[in-house]
């Protein structure tokens, strides 16, 4: 009984606490030099570790090659990720995020006679992993740089942004 009883009030603490958020970022697809824009929503547990979810898009790049042959691509990236944070002040906090990430990438060549391969669209499951800085301005607003990854064909993304804690 009195484990049990530990248990519920454990529970009711991490309630307690429970923090909604939503942050939006811009930033750089380092491996494509391309800008590339994210928002994410989650719940922090407690002031250490959290559950959010995540949309990543980037526009990719266009390159016209003259003579009416042109190449581009996009990426999109759904994830879902436990987030960890090490709070060192008040003010200052560092985390980092470990999940999954669904990517959606295209790539296509226009004009071009002779390219064996027009078009290619593809798409992979990955590990996410992730680290960032964030600056609390205040209790329900903070501003972060994250940088993060999913492994496989994926892009490398460094973003800036915005925190709103409900």
């Amino acid at each position: 009984m009195k484990k049990l009883l530990l248990f519920i009030l454990s529970g009711t603490s991490i309630a307690a606490f429970a923090e909604t958020y939503v942050d939006a970022n811009i930033g750089l697809n380092t491996s494509w030099n391309a800008v590339s824009l994210n928002a994410n929503a989650g719940n922090m547990f407690s002031k250490y570790i959290g559950a959010e979810g995540g949309l990543t898009y980037s526009p990719g790049y266009s390159y016209n090659y003259g003579g009416g042959s042109s190449y581009s691509t996009s990426y999109y990236m759904i994830d879902a990720a436990v987030k960890g944070v090490l709070p060192l002040t008040s003010e200052f906090d560092l985390y980092g995020k470990l999940g999954l990430g669904f990517n959606n990438y295209t790539s296509s060549w226009s004009g071009c006679n002779g390219c064996g391969n027009p078009s290619y669209y593809g798409s992979n499951v990955g590990l996410l992993v992730g680290v960032g800085a964030q600056f609390n301005l205040s209790k329900s607003w903070s501003l972060h740089v994250e940088d993060y990854t999913v492994t496989g064909p994926n892009p490398n993304m460094l973003m800036v942004g915005g925190q709103y804690n409900f």
